[in-house]
């Protein structure tokens, strides 16, 4: 795997032809997480597939489309086009250099309009394919279910807190409010957090604990890596690249 720490003599030996991105956001997490509690499981995230599949792995993006979380403290955004013509560029740049495939791992559920984008980078950029990993937690065949309130949540409850239990269990902070709402997730198009619930959280971290983020994480970094060797594989396939 190359990372920061690579020169660029390194880079021209070993010519990477895979990169992997990772998204965060700076944003709120209620009073028992950090404002970083995107960027820190993204980086995690991306770090462990890219050593999984021995790519280049880029810093994490540390803000995206948070603008929802706005009048909460701690929170800092980027608008949809910014976002989208950031990745555009280094999409092209990555392309310049020889790389073939970019694997995004979008850490914010808020990033809307990165799909449209991959899209759209896949229909005019000419050697390079960009990957969206999969969100969707995916378990092994025979695995029990991770999470108690996973259909509660939304932002700073069970699932994220128990990820950051695992990573990082001194940046949780007592108390850990539950913030069960009875509306759905499409209200953070109609109005802001603060508005739904003043203590920033949608979701139960009570019943959050480390075993949990543990597996969720270990989970998602297999459903990612498979992703990736299956599109690159099927890529090549029907001639759309030759990576692998």
């Amino acid at each position: 795997m190359l990372d920061n720490r690579a020169t660029w003599s390194d880079f021209r030996s070993r010519r990477p032809e895979l990169a992997v991105l990772g998204i965060g956001a700076t944003e709120q997490h209620g009073p028992h997480l950090p404002v970083g509690t995107d960027l820190l499981a993204v980086d995690a995230l991306a770090r462990q597939v890219a050593e999984r599949l021995n790519a280049w792995l880029l810093p994490p993006l540390p803000v995206s489309l948070s603008e929802c979380h706005g009048p909460l403290g701690g929170t800092v955004w980027l608008k949809p086009a910014t976002l989208a013509a950031v990745l555009g560029d280094i999409a092209r740049s990555l392309e310049e250099q020889g790389v073939r495939v970019l694997v995004v791992i979008n850490g914010h559920g808020g990033n809307f309009i990165l799909e449209p984008a991959v899209e759209k980078l896949n229909r005019t950029l000419s050697s390079l394919k960009v990957l969206l990993a999969p969100e969707s937690l995916a378990l092994l065949p025979g695995d029990s279910p991770i999470f108690a309130t996973a259909d509660r949540e939304v932002h700073a409850g069970e699932v994220e807190t128990s990820v950051v239990l695992y990573l990082r269990p001194d940046l949780v902070r007592p108390p850990r409010p539950d913030g069960a709402l009875s509306v759905g997730r499409e209200f953070l198009d109609y109005v802001t957090m603060e508005r739904l619930n003043p203590e920033g959280v949608w979701g139960c971290p009570g019943f959050a604990d480390a075993e949990k983020g543990r597996r969720a994480f270990a989970a998602r970094v297999e459903a990612i890596t498979r992703y990736v060797l299956d599109a690159v594989q099927w890529l090549a396939r029907e001639g759309h690249g030759d990576s692998g």
